[in-house]
């Protein structure tokens, strides 16, 4: 059998979503039923306080590169049935703290309502993270976008965006 595709029925393969984009129920649906692939489009690097410019300490590293291999050999619905609470998965509101961190960026991102999801580095690791003590618990969030990619976004080394 052989596919007749142009460029426009291609382009949302690899076309990565923007954080300021309204992306279709049709499309987070799909993507959720898809293996994960990891894009860094939208990775904070600075912007704000949650930045991958901080450091990462000890196996933080690590246990990073762990949960995305664990992650692109599985779909999110997978990951939300099977290690929801182990690894701290779960899905974040556009609102709070992760609201006023989107603000800061753009405003425009609250209205697009991105999906959104954090997970914990380490699903060991029982302390109550804070800051000023240097007590760290470290979650990951990310936006799901078309066809099974999640754009990592931010660091939060802490614990504070969505305690």
């Amino acid at each position: 059998m052989m596919l007749d595709l142009n460029f426009e029925d291609t382009r949302d393969i690899d076309y990565p979503a923007k954080l300021t984009e309204n992306l279709s129920y049709q499309d987070l649906v799909d993507s959720q039923d898809q293996c994960i692939s990891v894009q860094y489009n939208e990775i904070d690097l600075g912007d704000t306080g949650y930045g991958f410019d901080q450091e990462f300490e000890g196996k933080e590293a690590n246990l990073y590169f762990e949960r995305m291999r664990e992650f692109s050999e599985q779909t999110l619905n997978d990951i939300r049935e099977d290690a929801d609470y182990k690894l701290h998965f779960h899905r974040t509101n556009v609102s709070g703290n992760i609201k006023r961190i989107f603000d800061s960026i753009d405003p425009k991102i609250a209205k697009a309502n991105p999906l959104i999801f954090h997970f914990a580095l380490d699903p060991e690791n029982k302390n109550h993270a804070d800051r000023a003590k240097h007590i760290r618990n470290p979650r990951v969030y990310f936006m799901v976008g078309r066809n099974g990619m999640i754009h990592i976004l931010f660091f939060d080394p802490y614990h504070e965006i969505n305690p």
